[in-house]
């Protein structure tokens, strides 16, 4: 079972990154098509949860944090997986003054909203001195009650939520998007409330992993005074770099007009931050391979990993929800997602237990250890400099 669930995992990961490639020479639909929205996707997604399933019960693991942690995920995968199947998408074309109850599907089918909805006015905002627009606004009433909706501000009606997607280049029409999803967004959303927590509880665990690793440095007097400053200047360094070419002068998009903006950078820079301090900790265990380095290199490595994977499992999460704020969809399956999620599955094999006790049987499993942590960051490189100037996408810009 162990071969399988590992098989499983591999596949899941090279078939994401395959389907980014394929993206960038045969477009966005083709892969929504043929990969994402495949029948055999799904079905690999649900057999890599149910192998995991079927491992945790037949090892009988009972930490409370662990068990919480890897039954979020479960919970988010029923949630995308209710998506799939049962959430209605459509197109709301309005045209100022016209009220209408119908929406359109993406096979050009016309289906009835449980409601009237009418544009009475649509404006573009724009960044103070400039003419870079900083948010579209549609008012419009639904059944008769004057309703604003904008780029980062939503409308519900009905189980019925309602998006700015577009408008009419004479100012005098306006295009929604419409979702339907009363049971996908709820199980996703509780998925991703347990993932917050079960992070959280992960760390605190004074039997988990983390306490543990954080007690073997302790035992060696690490002193880790001299690791707080370049963390906290790398960290400011690369936020500064993060905020500025995010800000309204560099990429003046309506949709990163946002409060959860510096929410979402900053954490996936702490992220970064500890990544790149584990790489370069790596780095440095393969040059000066002595038995008491590599040892201390392992556990100060591993014990920056688990707080680096709740920050990018936050980051990615808070995206997320952002996303489905601001266009009604969660998950796009965009280059810069799909690699970030890469990102994460890579760096979360050496924060299981029973890898670790693998890699501590032999002074050349933790040079194993080190060069496989040293290999992951391509992938955090893939995700910032390989989408952005090669693969494209929504976030080529980020």
């Amino acid at each position: 079972m162990k071969k399988i669930l590992i098989s499983l995992y591999i596949l899941v990961v090279v078939v994401m990154a395959a389907a980014t490639i394929v993206e960038n020479y045969q477009g966005t639909e083709f892969v929504a098509q043929h990969i994402y929205g495949a029948w055999w996707f799904s079905a690999l997604w649900a057999l890599l949860a149910a192998s995991s399933v079927f491992w945790f019960v037949k090892h009988r693991v009972r930490r409370p944090s662990v068990v919480a942690l890897h039954l979020s995920f479960i919970v988010i995968l029923a949630g995308a997986l209710l998506t799939h199947l049962l959430a209605v998408r459509g197109v709301v074309p309005l045209r100022k003054g016209i009220p209408t109850n119908q929406y359109l599907t993406s096979d050009m089918f016309l289906h009835q909203l449980p409601f009237t909805i009418s544009l009475e006015n649509f404006q573009i905002e724009y960044y103070e001195g400039s003419n870079d627009p900083s948010d579209y606004i549609s008012q419009v009433t639904i059944d008769g009650e004057p309703v604003t909706i904008s780029m980062n501000q939503i409308a519900s009606r009905s189980g019925v939520r309602l998006y700015q997607m577009d408008f009419d280049p004479d100012l005098q029409g306006s295009i929604l998007t419409m979702n339907y999803d009363p049971w996908g967004i709820p199980v996703t959303y509780c998925g991703y409330a347990l993932l917050f927590v079960s992070l959280i509880w992960m760390l605190a665990d004074p039997k988990g992993q983390f306490r543990s690793h954080l007690s073997e440095l302790r035992q060696r007097r690490f002193p880790f005074h001299f690791l707080f400053v370049p963390l906290l200047a790398i960290f400011a360094f690369l936020l500064y770099h993060f905020l500025s070419k995010y800000s309204a002068a560099n990429h003046p998009l309506p949709v990163l007009n946002s409060s959860l903006l510096p929410i979402h950078v900053s954490v996936i820079v702490m992220a970064y931050t500890l990544l790149l301090v584990i790489f370069v900790i790596s780095l440095v265990a393969l040059c000066w391979r002595r038995s008491n380095l590599s040892l201390i290199t392992y556990h100060l490595s591993l014990l920056l990993l688990y707080p680096a994977l709740a920050f990018l499992c936050y980051g990615i999460f808070i995206g997320a929800i952002w996303a489905n704020v601001s266009w009604g969809n969660y998950w796009s399956w965009d280059p810069k997602e799909t690699w970030a999620l890469i990102t994460l599955m890579i760096y979360a094999v050496p924060a299981h237990r029973p890898v670790q006790q693998a890699m501590l049987t032999h002074h050349s499993s933790l040079t194993s250890y080190h060069l496989y942590m040293a290999l992951a960051f391509l992938t955090i490189l893939m995700t910032y400099f390989g989408v952005n100037f090669l693969l494209g996408g929504m976030h080529s810009y980020a």
